[in-house]
């Protein structure tokens, strides 16, 4: 005969504390007695396994990672370099998880039989590992993404721009853009290293033209637009005036190891009489 585990305690009747957990606790249907998982939060991830499905429609933007994983750091910090936390958009495994190879089956569904962490999902989309994945954030392709999930403000206009010493803004079809280039090639610079061309079907090219206009501080401009030394330095028009003038030449003579051209003497007409005739003329 079981043991009541009911009681009068101050004339109030309760359950004794081990029966409140038996009771509280949901069972599998059935399996009598055993309880069922709860459901995690994308906020609870990190306490509890969900399936890869759960994982990726959690959030926009999702890295999964192992321990001890260089590749995982190092797009953690390029992330963290945006203004994005490890905490916010990874999440981690464990390979000594009772989980885990079933996590690891549904990943390869998308990443092959053979793959390394870390492995990374935009709106549910599979966007590849780390060798993938980072050229795409380098080129601003997760600026939007970022920026509405974790409120990251997108700087990559503002970094390349920082990252070395002339950089043009360039279109595919602009006539002043091939113009500027030829201009600059008569200087021997190195145009295909200062000339970035970006094009209007690129999928970020709204968010790039959003921050090239903060930058530049117009709404209306027309291609190319120019960088030196991390300042604005106009479209085709200023530039062409500027290179005529003189104004990059201690510039191109320090970053890009180029003279500055020969000043062209001007040509002086010979007097009639110096001209030496042959007798027989």
């Amino acid at each position: 005969m079981a043991t009541d585990k009911r009681m009068f305690v101050n004339g109030k009747l309760v359950v004794a504390e081990a029966e409140v957990a038996e009771l509280a606790a949901p069972s599998t249907p059935g399996k009598a007695g055993k309880a069922e998982p709860a459901d995690m939060t994308p906020a609870k991830v990190a306490s509890g396994p969900r399936s890869l499905e759960a994982l990726t429609a959690s959030q926009s933007f999702l890295a999964i990672s192992l321990p001890n994983c260089p590749q995982c750091e190092e797009l953690a910090a390029a992330l963290a370099s945006r203004g994005v936390s490890q905490e916010a958009a990874f999440v981690k495994w464990s390979k000594d998880s009772e989980e885990y190879p079933t996590l690891k089956a549904a990943m390869q569904r998308f990443a092959g039989q053979a793959f390394s962490f870390p492995q990374v999902f935009v709106d549910g989309s599979y966007q590849g590992g780390f060798a993938e994945v980072l050229p795409k954030l380098e080129a601003g392709l997760y600026d939007h993404v970022l920026e509405q999930q974790f409120a990251a403000k997108p700087i990559t206009v503002q970094r390349w721009v920082n990252r070395q010493p002339m950089i043009v803004f360039s279109l595919p079809n602009c006539p002043q853009c091939d113009e500027l280039k030829e201009l600059l090639k008569a200087r021997r610079l190195p145009v295909d290293e200062i000339f970035m061309k970006w094009d209007k079907a690129m999928p970020q090219y709204q968010t790039l033209k959003a921050q090239l206009v903060k930058l530049i501080g117009l709404t209306s401009f027309t291609f190319p637009q120019t960088f030196v030394r991390s300042g604005y330095q106009g479209s085709f028009t200023e530039m062409a005036v500027k290179l005529k003038e003189g104004k990059f030449d201690d510039f191109f003579a320090e970053a890009f190891g180029v003279e500055a051209p020969l000043p062209v003497a001007p040509m002086v007409a010979t007097p009639a009489a110096s001209i030496a005739f042959d007798d027989d003329f």
